[in-house]
């Protein structure tokens, strides 16, 4: 009775400590991707210069860390941060969307026409006309780039930029 007690603990203790792994794994890739958002901004070049504006649509832990942003510098203009459920696509420079769902053509039409640089996380999104991907692989956060959909919204990415991502065509 007393192994089984003991057994059983150890059990309780293993999955509280791989529970606590798999959220601190999980948080540490959405600040590297709140980071990555803000360097994106850094390094990225627009028609006509004006503040950023980075917005979410849809449901992302994200929405937990781009607050931080908030207020942050860039060539002595401010960044903004819009987490409204359905963001004005002409308010933002940036809009990260969290599903495949909502990267619709009228919505690539949109961020073409308006200059709005589309990032996303979920598989194929670069493929599908997104703009920037974020992917894990081997444990690591890469970057994939469809620069034909980037050059197409009047956008350049830095060479910086260019170097740390997968390009497709």
């Amino acid at each position: 009775m007393r192994l089984h007690t003991l057994l059983l603990l150890s059990v309780c203790v293993w999955f509280a400590g791989f529970a606590r792994a798999q959220e601190n794994s999980q948080s540490r890739e959405f600040q590297l991707k709140t980071a990555y958002l803000f360097h994106f901004a850094e390094l990225a070049q627009w028609p006509s210069a004006a503040p950023v504006t980075i917005c979410l649509q849809g449901r992302s832990l994200l929405r937990a860390y781009l607050p931080v942003l908030e207020g942050q510098q860039i060539n002595g203009n401010a960044v903004h941060v819009n987490l409204a459920d359905a963001p004005d696509i002409t308010q933002c420079s940036i809009l990260f969307l969290s599903d495949l769902a909502g990267l619709t053509p009228v919505l690539a039409e949109q961020a073409r026409q308006h200059h709005v640089l589309l990032v996303g996380d979920v598989e194929n999104f670069a493929n599908h006309g997104g703009m920037v991907q974020f992917t894990l692989r081997d444990n690591r956060l890469k970057l994939v780039v469809n620069l034909a959909a980037v050059k197409s919204a009047d956008l350049k990415l830095s060479s910086k930029l260019l170097r740390m991502a997968e390009i497709i065509e």
